[in-house]
């Protein structure tokens, strides 16, 4: 289960993307609960969030044609540093008390461009650092990493909100940058040697073609695409959940977050356990199938408890799916597309979620979030039947 860590490599970028994504977590909630301080309002959450993802959804494809050709240990640092001002400059603004709703969107759209770049180079740096038959491993561990730093992450921000105010969550998520620099620094890396450079249009637009005619990864994008805008965005809208169906304080809230990524670390220590798992395809249709309905679920419950229960159970599922869907398209891609065919996950599991989580929360403002997170449920699970009964090479597919 382990075994990627004898790669030192792997080491690195686990323990550096682990200390980051503790810092991300503590700036999601602190984030979530300062921009529905400021405006009470669903679809602002939405907006924000949406801020952030432009560039990934503008840059997103361009990010992983351009990476194709780029330094990818340098462009891990550069975009790393960007991280660490963006959490800086958000610290300084809110412990000073000057903070605007324009100003947290300015920099979300900074922070978002970065984004755009670090996240395909990442998916596309992980691969080279273990053997191929380790692959799903690697991926499960980093998923567990994601999500262990999700329940630590919430925790923290929790008490630092209280203790010290959201402002220090900002400035813990630039400090945790600065220890994914130092590990993207010491990444011992072969410089890769490109004949030529084509253009970015050309490149682009083959790699668009390449997943459009490919049938599993078309599928499997589509499947993606649909989670993305209206699954995810259950996490952008928890803050509204939190205190206007639950009516939670901020320690409360934060325990929400956590009882995702209790269940999603769940559901990455038993892909990691399992290992290569024979019907990948079966195991991410059937899993978005259950994702949906449990967010159908958490649209109808009025307790912490049942909350916390759902969520620790949606964060298995999601885990589960997105890690196997990762890794079937790992697996199946083309080296020389591989960046940018993870780019365009990139843009779908970074970039969608946010712009659902605006048309959920516009629509929660209407009709009330939880009535919002159960219709998009119901899209999540409609689509996964749907691909299974379209698209039933992908439940067929067996081990490679």
């Amino acid at each position: 289960m382990f075994d990627a860590f004898r790669s030192r490599n792997f080491a690195l970028l686990w323990t550096g993307s682990f200390v980051a994504n503790v810092g991300i977590w503590m700036q999601s909630v602190a984030m979530g609960w300062l921009i529905y301080s400021l405006t009470s309002s669903a679809s602002w959450l939405g907006r924000v969030g949406f801020a952030a993802a432009v560039p990934t959804l503008l840059l997103g494809l361009v990010g992983g044609a351009i990476i194709e050709h780029a330094d990818r240990r340098r462009l891990l640092c550069t975009c790393s540093l960007v991280f660490t001002l963006c959490g800086a400059a958000l610290a300084a603004l809110t412990l000073t008390g000057v903070v605007r709703i324009w100003m947290i969107m300015l920099i979300s759209v900074v922070s978002g461009t970065a984004t755009a770049f670090f996240m395909p180079v990442f998916q596309a740096v992980l691969p080279s650092t273990v053997p191929p038959a380790i692959l799903m491993t690697a991926i499960s561990l980093n998923s567990i990493s994601f999500n262990v730093a999700r329940i630590i992450g919430p925790v923290i921000g929790g008490f630092v909100m209280t203790s010290g105010g959201v402002g220090w969550c900002f400035a813990l998520n630039g400090a945790s940058f600065l220890v994914m620099f130092g590990a993207a620094l010491a990444l011992d890396m072969p410089r890769r040697q490109v004949a030529t450079q084509p253009r970015i249009g050309h490149v682009l637009r083959a790699g668009i073609d390449y997943a459009r005619r490919h049938p599993l990864i078309r599928a499997l994008l589509v499947l993606c695409i649909t989670m993305s805008l209206f699954g995810f965005p259950y996490i952008v809208l928890m803050p509204a959940v939190a205190r206007d169906v639950l009516h939670l304080e901020a320690t409360g809230f934060t325990l929400l977050f956590s009882a995702v990524g209790a269940g999603a670390v769940a559901g990455g220590l038993a892909l990691a356990y399992a290992g290569d798992v024979r019907r990948k395809g079966l195991l991410v249709v059937s899993c978005s199938g259950v994702f949906g309905l449990l967010l159908i679920v958490l649209g109808n419950v009025t307790t912490f408890v049942a909350a916390a229960s759902v969520l620790a159970c949606a964060g298995f599922a999601m885990i589960v799916c997105i890690a196997s869907l990762n890794t079937l398209i790992q697996i199946t891609v083309a080296d020389e597309m591989r960046a940018r065919v993870m780019s365009m996950m990139t843009v779908s599991l970074f970039g969608l979620p946010t712009l659902g989580a605006w048309i959920l929360g516009a629509l929660g403002d209407r009709i009330g979030i939880t009535h919002a997170l159960s219709i998009g449920g119901g899209i999540v699970a409609v689509m996964a039947l749907t691909i299974a009964l379209v698209s039933p090479e992908i439940t067929r597919l067996e081990r490679r």
